[in-house]
């Protein structure tokens, strides 16, 4: 097992709870503000992935919202599977919460 597939295994559980004030879109990035010095500016996907954590939904829910949203696009020619989106997702609310803007409830 790699360290990706164990730390989705590690969090699936957990419900995430986003931190921090969306302060607008540079034309980038979004940024998010735990306080006036510490800014964050999220990629589009670590910024819907940030709005997703409600501190309701375990993060295995929030993997299949984003595989169902994914799947239900006009333009998605081929379906995302939870598989693959499981790792990538696990670590981007792992970095969200190294840096503060997410919490487990």
């Amino acid at each position: 097992m790699s360290q990706k597939e164990s730390l989705y295994n590690n969090i699936k559980g957990s419900k995430p709870l986003k931190v921090g004030n969306e302060l607008g879109f540079d034309g980038q990035n979004y940024l998010v503000a735990l306080n006036e010095n510490d800014v964050y500016a999220l990629a589009a996907g670590a910024y819907y992935v940030w709005t997703l954590c409600d501190g309701v939904k375990t993060v295995e829910e929030i993997v299949k919202d984003i595989t169902n949203e994914l799947s239900n696009l006009p333009e998605s020619k081929e379906k995302v599977t939870e598989d693959e989106l499981r790792e990538p997702v696990a670590l981007i609310i792992d970095q969200l919460a190294k840096v503060g803007l997410v919490k487990y409830a």
